[in-house]
């Protein structure tokens, strides 16, 4: 089935769309962090706290191993977008917090996104961006509720 297929399956539709997201935010995120993300690297953004989060917690959220999630956050901190610190609640635990470095990366992110959407609303229109938006947040509504 191709991307243009309206009788896909919708989890491949949802599944290319945010394939094909990420890989236009992408774009602008490696060349201007000169290479050092990938698609991988966003689920940490996507489910860090902005006070911080234990990895255990990223990890759960993000549906992985504690494992995996430690290589992701190792390699953002040796790009310098996050760091490790002593979490205040329970001295003997780290929480991963954004760095400056990180921050300005989220901004430019942030920037890239609106770009992004003003692409796919000059595509579908501005009333069918509002409902793809509609329709979307239906769809998590319709299966937290299962």
């Amino acid at each position: 089935m191709s991307t243009s297929n309206p009788d896909a399956s919708l989890l491949k539709l949802l599944s290319r769309a945010t394939a094909a997201y990420e890989r236009a935010l992408n774009l602008e995120l490696r060349a201007r962090l000169d290479d050092q993300l990938r698609p991988a690297h966003y689920t940490v953004f996507r489910h860090l706290d902005p006070a911080g989060s234990r990895i255990t917690a990223l990890a759960e959220s993000a549906g992985m191993t504690q494992q995996s999630m430690g290589e992701l956050v190792t390699h953002l901190e040796r790009c310098g977008l996050v760091e490790r610190q002593v979490d205040p609640s329970d001295r003997r635990a780290r929480l991963v917090v954004l760095t400056e470095a990180g921050e300005a990366a989220l901004g430019v992110a942030a920037q890239r996104i609106r770009t992004i959407e003003r692409m796919i609303a000059e595509h579908l229109g501005s009333g069918g961006l509002a409902e793809l938006r509609r329709a979307l947040a239906a769809v998590n509504e319709a299966l937290d509720a299962e």
